[in-house]
């Protein structure tokens, strides 16, 4: 086994000295390697992805050090040595969890539509194999089942078990009442916007356009699982830490 690792910048320390322990490198894509331990927590394994997606061609072993940790491989935090032990012994699992792709941005959460300039509402039309819906608002998410109890419940969306092969649509203040959140078992979701607008993956601006078409991702990632996936725990923790 070849480690590698991707660690939140004040985690630095901690980071080499796990390099140095256990002959592991730094996460660069044009290294082989067969894990990659992540020393920080959601947001730097969304960085982790967004930097360098060949991390979903390996197990990520995901420690749990931030302050949001839904994706951590435990359901509580086990000490670096310990999660080494479990993985050289092979004793634990592997958790395969959705992405969405749109045009390479590929995101482990929800990708999201605004209008570029701020302060007007986005006109827009959402297209799937389903059907049309045309309207008006300050922004679409388009989110992964797991990604849903994230950023989608600020917009009152569903929470969805993250085993359902759906794609959820909902909408950041919508103008009418009949714009509810959408769950749609569609491999696409096409949006075509009558104003410029900007495309956000997982927290970070993408691209701009005024057509964006976000596929169900062809790669997973594959989270290392030390006992259950206690779903709604996560969720619960995940929501009380927003």
């Amino acid at each position: 086994m070849v480690f590698a690792v991707y660690y939140r910048p004040d985690l630095r320390e901690a980071a080499l000295e796990f390099k140095k322990k256990y002959n592991a490198v730094e996460l660069r894509c044009n290294d082989k390697f067969t894990h990659v331990f992540v020393f920080g927590g959601d947001g730097t394994l969304l960085e982790a992805i967004r930097r360098y997606p060949c991390v979903l061609d390996s197990v990520v072993v995901h420690l749990g050090l931030g302050r949001i940790n839904f994706y951590r491989s435990t359901q509580l935090a086990i000490p670096v040595d310990d999660a080494v032990r479990r993985i050289l012994e092979n004793k634990y699992n592997v958790l395969e969890l959705s992405t969405l792709d749109a045009g390479g941005c590929i995101v482990l959460n929800e990708i999201s539509v605004y209008r570029r300039e701020p302060g007007r509402m986005l006109n827009f039309a959402i297209r799937t194999d389903e059907g049309e819906v045309v309207g008006r608002a300050d922004g679409i998410i388009v989110s992964t089942p797991h990604g849903t109890s994230g950023y989608v419940v600020s917009t009152f969306g569903p929470v969805v078990d993250y085993r359902a092969d759906v794609i959820v649509v909902s909408f950041v203040a919508p103008y009418t009442l009949y714009l509810r959140p959408l769950v749609l078992a569609s491999r696409s979701v096409e949006i075509e916007t009558n104003e410029e607008a900007v495309l956000v993956c997982d927290g970070r601006a993408a691209s701009t356009g005024r057509y964006f078409k976000i596929y169900k991702g062809q790669r997973r990632l594959r989270l290392a699982m030390f006992g259950e996936f206690q779903f709604l725990d996560r969720v619960a923790e995940r929501l009380r830490s927003l």
